[in-house]
């Protein structure tokens, strides 16, 4: 108990922090010339708007060895491109739900408004921010990370997360549902396409035993990666069908 306590003072957090040009960067800057004092864990990624940031931005940072990540934009009415910072809160919510399923906590991910004559909000935040990914220690960097990062590149997951939504009246509670689905069975099939790639050829036996996903939901999967074009049989092995990647 008294090592972990010691690892965790020890600890100094790596944080990627996207800041919006107009109003985030430009609090970061004038918190600079204020000589406002604050961690130097944050390494700030400057981005046009924050409704730009690819959500696979935000789990690429995590893969390569972020243990937390700050978004910082405009407050709501005052982004440069009217809703940008509305489709990066709406973005936000369901990226909050994609770490819970790797198992990472998302605590580590934060969202946060500041305008550019904040400079000494943006100190306060760092300082804050840098505590609290402090306290959770290092992020569990998971395999399934890579699976999520091209579950996010799916056309289908990426419509329904899409900026078309802001602004539409929606059954919000269905809407949240219906992504939530769409998002497992996502990451699931790249799974499982990312263990056929690493050990070849496998049954679906041998897919549940390396995936811990179910038999019959792999089942579901092959059939419709299988629609797709992406996987087809080219084999047997004890009683069951081979499934390679094309």
């Amino acid at each position: 108990m008294v090592e972990t306590v010691t690892e965790k003072a020890e600890f100094e957090p790596v944080i990627v922090a996207f800041c919006c040009n107009w109003c985030a960067y430009a609090g970061a800057d004038l918190a600079g010339t204020s000589r406002f004092e604050y961690p130097t864990n944050v390494r700030v990624i400057r981005v046009m708007c924050t409704g730009r940031i690819d959500p696979t931005f935000i789990l690429s940072a995590f893969r390569w060895g972020a243990d937390g990540v700050l978004v910082a934009g405009c407050h709501p009415g005052d982004c440069h491109y009217v809703k940008g910072n509305y489709a990066m809160e709406r973005r936000f919510n369901f990226l909050e739900d994609i770490l819970k399923h790797l198992g990472i906590e998302p605590e580590r991910l934060v969202l946060e408004w500041v305008s550019a004559g904040e400079g000494g909000k943006f100190a306060a935040l760092i300082r804050n921010v840098t505590r609290q990914i402090k306290d959770l220690g290092p992020s569990p960097l998971k395999k399934t990370t890579d699976a999520a990062i091209e579950a996010l590149r799916m056309q289908r997951l990426r419509w329904v997360m899409g900026i078309s939504q802001v602004g539409v009246k929606i059954d919000e509670e269905r809407y949240h549902a219906v992504v939530d689905n769409i998002m497992k069975d996502e990451i699931e099939r790249q799974m499982l396409i990312g263990a056929i790639k690493e050990k070849g050829p496998m049954t679906i036996k041998e897919l549940s035993e390396t995936t811990d996903i179910p038999p019959d939901r792999i089942l579901r999967h092959i059939i419709s990666l299988r629609k797709a074009g992406a996987v087809s049989e080219v084999g047997e092995k004890e009683h069951g069908y081979l499934y390679a990647v094309l």
